[in-house]
């Protein structure tokens, strides 16, 4: 099995809650939804491709920063007010970004990143992406414990669809926005149960991914193995 791997390096990211109203908080890593957009940004995609996806990566830290709301009345009336309000900012972001698709969109993504004459963004528009290194590399499932590999110590943050979950694997729960589609006007969401898992974690057992550079890979469920 392939999967292209990218290497993206932000000074500055939000990656921004959806029902976070009052403060603008991020998630730690960028959300499948928001990882796939930028994907299809780059294939300049006019339609939705099937892809599955790996997330991980760290920050040094975060920060906070002041940004105007606007919110909008119109029970007297059309009217926008406006308050100051506290945004989440991550510093100094690192991401290892696996991507499985059939070989055409693979071709696509790296004719994009090839010949792109834009810069590219990931989180808000103001957040620029640096696409530092991008390659194929192979996959291969290694069997932890029973006499086979040796415990593996995640070395990265890491994303893990909930139905992968390595036993005795602890994290924090999110839902994160996969793909939508417009009913009656108004985008409804796909969301995937996933884990966010500190780096330093040890998988004890299992079937885990292992990448030619030694990078734990989880594909979100769903579009995983049959498009890789």
């Amino acid at each position: 099995m392939k999967a292209l791997k990218l290497n993206i390096y932000q000074q500055n990211a939000t990656y921004k809650k959806p029902f976070a109203f009052k403060v603008a908080e991020t998630y730690p890593l960028p959300p499948y939804s928001t990882v796939k957009g930028l994907l299809h940004k780059i294939m300049n995609a006019e339609e939705f491709n099937p892809l599955a996806i790996s997330i991980q990566g760290s920050f040094e830290n975060i920060c906070f920063n002041l940004q105007s709301m606007y919110s909008y009345k119109s029970r007297e009336g059309p009217s926008v007010t406006s308050v100051p309000s506290y945004v989440h900012m991550l510093y100094n972001v690192n991401l290892i970004i696996h991507v499985c698709a059939q070989p055409n969109i693979i071709d696509a993504i790296i004719k994009g990143i090839k010949d792109s004459e834009e810069y590219f963004s990931l989180g808000r528009r103001e957040d620029l992406a640096v696409i530092e290194d991008f390659k194929q590399v192979n996959l291969e499932e290694i069997i932890i414990g029973r006499g086979k590999a040796d415990p593996y110590e995640i070395k990265f943050p890491i994303y893990i669809p909930k139905k992968q979950l390595p036993p005795d694997l602890s994290g924090i729960n999110y839902r994160l926005n996969w793909k939508y589609t417009i009913q009656n006007e108004l985008r409804v969401w796909e969301r995937i149960d996933t884990v966010y898992v500190e780096s330093g974690n040890v998988i004890d057992s299992g079937t885990i991914l292992l990448d030619e550079e030694g990078d734990l890979v989880f594909l979100m469920e769903g579009e995983g193995n049959d498009i890789c």
